[in-house]
């Protein structure tokens, strides 16, 4: 037997003792067997599942973008959601730099990088290029901050020089810079 023929098998056990289900005690051995089977979803419970998932997310280091993809729901009520509890978004990394020494850097901006590793930025030919040429190796795509490991250094747009990860909560805000 299926879970909605249980279900209508109870249901129409109820109806027949009370006329409706409105008029069924919560109490009834019967009701109680439709709620394990279908167990009810409160509003507000759901709210705090999909707060805690924006929280969490935003912790970890996704954008506002992958917040939303992630979440259903109205996608303005999400960014309301995020802007008026002061959120405070991660900068999500363009970049993975390996060094000859073996540190790793991850960065938004190569002239940036190169620039402050370097002291100066290159004028001429690609800064990809410009790495190569002193051994670094370049790989591009997006790097969250839950996916940077401890002891690699990280450089979003509005710091000077690179940061050394010491842990989940040793991200620098630009606030706080």
């Amino acid at each position: 037997m299926t879970k909605y023929q249980k279900s209508l098998m109870l249901l129409n056990k109820i109806e027949s003792k009370y006329g409706s289900i409105v008029n069924c005690p919560e109490d009834d051995p019967d009701y109680v067997a439709i709620r394990k089977l279908y167990p009810s979803n409160k509003h507000a419970d759901l709210a705090n599942i999909y707060k805690n998932k924006i929280y969490k997310l935003a912790h970890e280091g996704y954008s506002i973008r992958e917040i939303v993809d992630q979440i259903p729901g109205d996608n303005n009520r999400i960014i309301n959601f995020i802007k008026n509890n002061g959120i405070r978004l991660k900068t999500v990394f363009k970049y993975r730099i390996a060094s000859p020494t073996g540190d790793t850097y991850y960065i938004t901006n190569l002239r940036q990088f190169v620039s402050s590793h370097f002291m100066y930025a290159p004028s001429k030919g690609s800064r990809i290029e410009f790495l190569k040429s002193r051994k670094y190796k370049v790989y591009q795509g997006k790097y969250h901050w839950c996916f940077i490991r401890n002891g690699c250094y990280y450089l979003p747009p509005y710091l000077d020089k690179p940061v050394i990860r010491t842990g989940i909560d040793s991200y620098i805000y630009e606030e706080d810079y």
